[in-house]
């Protein structure tokens, strides 16, 4: 029997031809015996996983990786190879190409669906820029409505990269070109919410002609900025802002501060400084400021830091406005007020669509905060949208033939008996009779908590106000403010990081989508 520097021959003949030799020979070892055989010496060493089985695992690692905005070359790390042994040894981790591959499809096939949730549906938009750490500019487009379901969603459509100068032109041509992927038609879309920048607003109302409704978040900053800009206010402010930042930078001081606090009983905390983008920030700079008022006096004095010290008028003014300068208080509210009756003027797109919405929202619909002449401005509005309404369903239904076989038809049998009385010769339906009644109807309602979900209410009570709940479908869904654009680039400035900074375009977008979208 021929062999050379290993035993495998000996081995097999032996095994093939002298069985109980072998077994005696082994039995000599001094190698310990497993005392139970594990469950994976029962599966065939070449046998892996099934072809559906390996696609699932592919499809959660995938999902994965987009859901919590994981880098896609974590699948190639060692340690994580290690992780996925442990769980499930037969699974073989597919190359970085293929998760790529399979990225795409994911992108591909959630898109198609989203175009079918979109269909024939009545929408409004958020939309804002940014500009990501490889200074690449995208404009990023939200969409939102309520489902029949009266489910209020919101989708990320795309988040685009724009080359060319954020001129107005410029960015309608992105938005309208995102629009058309999708297959949604202009009229289709009801508002758009912006941050008030100029090129955004004339982006919408110029070349897109569509309402825009500037965010309510950013219109409030921005009026109590200009509020805080009277000189009395204007200065203690300022020094607040100083002294926080000069603790922030200065590691003695900062020490100190800790140490005057501990001696003084006061709860140990950092100074905070606010955001020129939110005003409410400037609220908790002072509340901080006022709360640790006597150890950074006591820092202040010892340093000698004199240029940093408000003194007893300015405390008071901070602390009680209202009793420190009243007329500080009452420039201020000027001000605030001035400011925001400019963005928000009757003569503005934006006044009745959102007092539309304000009347279609069961908690105040009695539109208590506008005049008179204005109310029924807005009711007037509302009804003629309802005749609209009204219209297509009646052409609609000659269109079908004969409909239910009814005299009143398909809007008969919807409303009921309660408008019977007004069908007229015949049985025909005065339409004109029963949108006046079911406006009349639903003026009549009490107004519901203002901590209730109005959609709550349409879901059970909109049976009753038929063309008003098709209205609330559509007007309830406008955003109030633009953060859900922002909040995208929140999610984008975590997938184009430092270490992902070449990131293509292309992927940003996908990969953002599918973060918000699955």
């Amino acid at each position: 029997m021929k062999y050379h520097t290993t035993t495998s021959n000996m081995r097999t003949h032996l095994l093939t031809l002298h069985p109980g030799k072998l077994a005696e020979l082994t039995s000599d070892t001094d190698e310990p015996q497993p005392k139970q055989a594990r469950i994976t010496s029962f599966m065939p060493a070449s046998r892996g996983l099934s072809a559906e089985r390996q696609k699932k695992i592919t499809d959660k690692l995938t999902r994965f990786i987009c859901k919590d905005m994981r880098p896609i070359n974590i699948s190639q790390g060692s340690g994580f190879k290690d992780f996925v042994q442990e769980l499930e040894p037969r699974y073989a981790v597919p190359s970085r190409a293929t998760i790529s591959d399979r990225v795409v499809k994911l992108y591909d096939a959630t898109k198609d669906n989203i175009k079918k949730m979109l269909s024939g549906e009545n929408i409004s938009l958020t939309t804002d820029g940014w500009t990501s750490i490889a200074t690449e500019a995208y404009v990023t487009v939200t969409a939102h409505f309520i489902n029949e379901d009266w489910e209020l969603k919101d989708i990320i459509l795309k988040t685009a990269e724009v080359q060319k100068t954020h001129t107005a032109e410029h960015v309608a041509e992105c938005i309208a070109n995102i629009l058309g992927e999708y297959n949604v038609r202009p009229q289709s879309v009801l508002s758009i919410t912006t941050d008030n920048a100029a090129n955004y607003i004339n982006a919408v109302e110029r070349h897109l002609q569509v309402a825009n409704v500037p965010c309510m978040a950013h219109t409030i900053n921005l009026a109590v900025r200009k509020g805080l800009t009277v000189r009395a206010i204007e200065s203690p402010i300022n020094r607040l802002k100083a002294t926080a930042l000069h603790f922030n930078k200065s590691t003695t001081d900062s020490y100190l501060l800790e140490s005057k606090q501990r001696l003084l009983g006061v709860k140990p905390a950092k100074l905070i400084n606010d955001c020129a983008t939110r005003w409410n920030s400037t609220y908790d700079m002072v509340c901080r400021a006022a709360d640790q008022q006597a150890p950074v006096a006591a820092v202040i004095m010892e340093k000698k830091l004199g240029h940093l010290e408000l003194n007893t008028n300015e405390w008071s003014l901070m602390e009680q406005p209202s009793t420190g300068d009243p007329q500080a208080l009452n420039d201020m509210k000027t001000k605030i007020s001035a400011d925001l009756e400019k963005r928000y003027s009757h003569t503005k797109d934006a006044f009745m669509l959102l007092n539309s919405a304000s009347y279609l929202d069961p908690r105040f619909h009695r539109l208590i905060h506008l005049t008179g002449e204005q109310q029924q401005e807005v009711r007037n509005k509302v009804h003629r949208e309802m005749r609209l309404i009204a219209e297509d369903e009646e052409h609609a239904e000659n269109e079908e033939g004969a409909g239910d076989g009814t005299p009143l038809g398909a809007m008969g049998s919807l409303l009921g008996n309660v408008y019977r009385q007004f069908a007229g010769p015949g049985g025909t339906l005065d339409s004109g009779l029963v949108l006046q009644q079911e406006m009349r109807m639903y003026d009549a309602e009490t107004p519901i908590p203002s901590d209730s979900n109005p959609l709550s209410w349409w879901k059970t009570s909109g049976t009753k106000y038929p063309h008003l709940a098709r209205l609330a479908r559509r007007y309830l869904s406008i955003p109030g403010t633009s953060v859900r654009a922002e909040r995208v680039f929140s999610t984008a400035g975590m997938i184009v990081n430092k270490k992902r900074s070449a990131l293509d375009p292309a992927n940003v977008d996908r990969l953002v989508f599918l973060a918000n979208n699955l």
